[in-house]
């Protein structure tokens, strides 16, 4: 926190000792001479801003076990996430960059058992999905999502048994799952429920207002319910933790009002204090769905950050973002059109910029594709909330989707020669959110199968979104069939703004939910949910 005041030389020391000096022998160090480096304007000069691709090379050499090539100190494993293209990304990770990691949860979790003792003193509720085996990479470093890898270190040095047993999070069917955790829940007492995205705990309390009868039932009765398909191991996970309890059961019907299956949270759960989850404004379809549920307990945005490093911690209840993790990485900031940075003191508030961020594990000014806000400051330290990805992406809840991604999966869905132009455009209007792709074409085109199929052409190209409509995350896709000429009048209007007549392009894909209202719209078709 004292750090906060003075971003900036904490920043420059930081960089110049922790992260330019233990590398100066590292290839990479030696390639632009790290030795000579004696301020941040010199390492700025010294190395260009990169992505991924810029370091992919040089990864590939630390997975054929070559040492020293972004670091001295050895790859210990690599972090994996997708990237824009078909290959995946390979994150490095070094036990410094772990400790600046776990540092930076030690920080967000004193900050909220010091605003919230009784959460420390109670149970949590996180583990709502196994996150995975690890698996090798090409070379054989250990690999896996990063969740997977704080998953399993949770796992390793918890001292209490979890909320809900590790079985029942690795039960395969996504409503079995939900409903054994519901089943679990409904007599443990926990102080406090977490998970990243806040449409997982959306789709638990709509589980719990979905089969409702059912849950109380078996709370009655001690059992769980044989309408779901759950494995012997997990079902005696749960009834091991289960009585017959009817005097539980009246008492949550009780809660329940005439004019509502729901039950209030803070009722039905009175030890629960806070709710934790991102709260960034592209999870508000979410957030505002989940409000109602979580009426009289606190919610706190979850820590911003990446595979590649830790953007902002909160630091208060009911805000969306956090202050810039200073001294965890260091940051420079460049808006979104330009190839110029500045550094965070330097930032204006209401700003949006690009995160350039270095880390201790090897990537040095590495352009993460993130875009924040700067809301305000805390001392020289902009409080920044993500906004969304760079370039041409879109993601409601997780799923990433790119415009190479959709243009694939549209083109092999779509006769080419029958297509005027399409958009994908996410829609938010009380349901679901979900995608609609717009398509105007030449002549009567038949839709309704290409509607069909739409859900499956995108799940080949993207697994997240595959996963997040598995899991209920994402409503069934829609194919729209807009007016002849709306293509065209969209040109026009981007031409007389100043657009250039020999440089436009149609665009696939949009991040825009009221996108889809400047079309007439002649037809409509729905996928199967």
């Amino acid at each position: 926190m004292a750090a906060l005041a003075d971003s900036n030389g904490v920043q420059s020391a930081w960089l110049l000792d922790s992260i330019l000096a233990p590398n100066a022998e590292s290839d990479f160090g030696r390639r632009h001479d790290f030795a000579s480096i004696r301020s941040v304007d010199d390492f700025r000069r010294a190395v260009p801003i990169r992505d991924y691709e810029g370091f992919r090379a040089d990864v590939e050499r630390i997975d054929a076990n070559e040492s020293g090539v972004l670091t001295v100190e050895p790859t210990k494993r690599f972090f994996t996430t997708s990237g824009s293209t078909s290959r995946p990304k390979y994150i490095p990770v070094t036990q410094s960059f772990i400790r600046d990691k776990s540092r930076a949860f030690g920080i967000f979790w004193d900050l909220v058992f010091s605003q919230h003792p009784n959460v420390a003193k109670g149970r949590m509720v996180t583990n709502f999905s196994d996150a995975g085996r690890p698996e090798p990479s090409p070379g054989g470093l250990p690999t896996s999502s990063e969740s997977a890898y704080w998953a399993s270190v949770t796992a390793a040095t918890q001292r209490k048994a979890p909320v809900v047993p590790r079985v029942v999070s690795r039960i395969a069917d996504h409503d079995a799952r939900y409903y054994a955790i519901a089943r679990v829940l409904l007599e443990q007492d926990f102080t406090a429920i977490m998970a990243l995205n806040p449409s997982t705990i959306l789709l638990l309390f709509k589980k719990l207002e979905d089969d409702l009868d059912r849950l109380l039932a078996d709370v009655e009765h001690g059992t769980l319910s044989d309408a779901y398909s759950i494995d012997d191991e997990a079902r005696a996970a749960v009834l091991e933790q289960t009585a017959p309890n009817p005097a539980r059961a009246e008492a949550l019907r009780r809660m329940l009002r005439d004019d509502s299956p729901r039950l209030p949270a803070r009722e039905a759960f009175p030890a629960l204090e806070l709710a934790v989850s991102w709260r960034s404004p592209m999870l508000a379809p979410y957030l505002e769905r989940l409000a109602p549920h979580l009426e009289g307990v606190a919610v706190r945005d979850y820590i911003s950050m990446a595979s590649e490093g830790i953007l902002a911690i909160p630091l208060k209840d009911g805000e969306s973002g956090g202050a810039l993790g200073i001294g965890i990485c260091f940051y420079e900031l460049r808006p979104e059109e330009s190839t110029e940075t500045i550094l965070p003191h330097e930032a204006e508030v209401g700003g949006e910029y690009v995160v350039v961020l270095t880390n201790r594990a090897g990537l040095y000014r590495y352009d993460i594709g993130d875009v924040v806000r700067v809301k305000r400051f805390e001392g020289t330290t902009p409080v920044v909330e993500f906004l969304h990805r760079t370039g041409r992406t879109s993601s409601l809840t997780g799923e990433k989707l790119t415009e190479a991604q959709v243009t694939a999966a549209v083109t092999e869905l779509l006769d080419a020669q029958r297509i005027e132009s399409f958009t994908l455009a996410p829609i938010v209007d009380g349901e679901l959110p979900r995608y609609v792709l717009l398509v105007e074409t030449r002549g009567e085109v038949p839709l309704a199968d290409a509607a069909r199929a739409l859900d499956d052409a995108l799940s080949k190209y993207n697994g997240e979104y595959a996963g997040k409509r598995k899991s209920h995350r994402l409503g069934a896709p829609e194919l729209w069939r807009v007016a002849d000429g709306s293509y065209a009048a969209l040109k026009a209007e981007k031409i007389a703004s100043g657009g250039a007549d020999l440089q436009y392009k149609h665009v696939h894909l949009v991040r825009d939910t009221r996108f889809v209202e400047r079309f007439e719209i002649l037809e409509r078709h729905r996928g199967a949910d």
